[in-house]
């Protein structure tokens, strides 16, 4: 069964807490987590976050960067 809006978020806010610490380890319920990095706490958010944006009906949001150059010509 897929997870409610509310349970994606209150894993995201668990998620987040614990990388804001510097705690490796989130206890959601009777359950814990350990994760091996902050990098692989990064993409679980990122991909529980798409996970909510999807149950919300929500686009995720892009962001997009421009890198502009300035050449003289010969």
């Amino acid at each position: 069964m897929a997870d409610t809006a509310e349970q994606i978020s209150a894993k995201l806010k668990a998620i987040r807490d614990a990388r804001d610490t510097g705690a490796l380890f989130v206890r959601h319920g009777d359950t814990q987590t350990t994760f091996r990095s902050v990098a692989e706490m990064n993409a679980i958010i990122a991909d529980l976050e798409s996970q909510l944006s999807t149950v919300q009906g929500t686009a995720p949001r892009k962001r997009v960067g421009y890198i502009t150059q300035k050449c003289k010509g010969l």
